[in-house]
């Protein structure tokens, strides 16, 4: 049986709600629900007594719920134990703009100020970035959205202004045959589209900025791009700043649990927030 169906389990009892539970496991409700239903054909029982407004443990529910978190606790306990006698390591994740944008550096600045540890680095969607996080499974996490947790801390390790341009051949039209949209968030999509409606459908989506470049380079093209970009195009590359975005900005934030539990990783998420 998946650990993660107890774990399930254990947070719709806590909350009494299948909404609620999938949003602090960073889960659809569907998943969830789909767990429960095979944790349920697995004990041969039904856990809960689903109402309208209201979801209540059954007996089955009941009788469970004390030994789901005594495993969960065992099971986390000697996965901890089982990572402390392995060699140190220690693992990064990124979502994919972030691992763009500041993985790299990061990645460097272990090497060198930390070279006895083995460094593994995975881009993630920001969910599953989440819940490993929360499952210690990922060390630093790194994002260009915040967690909501009150588990994590939050910093943020880069800023930088925004601004609309046009790659290539210069022209006086701005048109969504020609807009390649990066994901750079709702509040600069929501800027995007009441400065330049007719740009709400785009040639290209994508939320990795060098596949973007790659495109613009090739084909040309309008983009929201970091003020400074300038240096990641080919030289000679054309690039016309169109318009400035002056109250919005690229942050990327790097995200720890509170609670640092393995030896030395302390000191290196403070190297990592202090000196990249």
């Amino acid at each position: 049986m998946d650990i993660r169906f107890l774990t399930t389990f254990i947070e719709v009892a806590k909350t009494r709600h299948f909404g609620k539970a999938a949003e602090n496991l960073y889960l659809t409700q569907s998943a969830v629900s789909a767990r429960i239903k095979l944790l349920e054909e697995y004990f041969h029982t039904t856990l809960f007594i689903r109402q309208r407004n209201s979801i209540q443990l059954t007996q089955s529910g009941e009788k469970l719920l004390p030994y789901a978190k005594q495993l969960c606790t065992t099971l986390n306990e000697a996965k901890q134990e089982l990572q402390i006698q392995s060699s140190e390591y220690v693992v990064c994740g990124a979502t994919q703009l972030a691992s763009e944008l500041l993985l790299p550096q990061v990645l460097s600045h272990l090497h060198n100020k930390f070279p006895d540890w083995s460094v593994k680095a995975e881009v993630l969607t920001l969910d599953s970035l989440s819940r490993q996080l929360h499952e210690r499974v990922t060390d630093l996490a790194f994002s260009t959205e915040p967690l909501k947790s009150e588990e994590v801390n939050s910093e943020v390790l880069l800023e930088r202004k925004l601004a609309l341009y046009r790659v290539g051949t210069k022209t006086d039209t701005i048109d969504a045959v020609d807009f390649v949209a990066i994901d750079w968030g709702s509040k600069v999509r929501d800027w995007l589209l009441t400065a330049y409606p007719q740009l709400r459908d785009a040639k290209l989506r994508t939320n990795s900025l060098s596949l973007a470049i790659n495109n613009l380079q090739r084909e040309g093209g309008v983009a929201v791009l970091p003020i400074g970009v300038e240096a990641q195009f080919s030289e000679g590359t054309a690039l016309t700043l169109i318009e400035s975005i002056n109250d919005l900005s690229l942050t990327v934030f790097v995200h720890t649990m509170k609670q640092v539990r393995r030896v030395g990783l302390g000191e290196i998420i403070e190297s990592v927030t202090q000196d990249c």
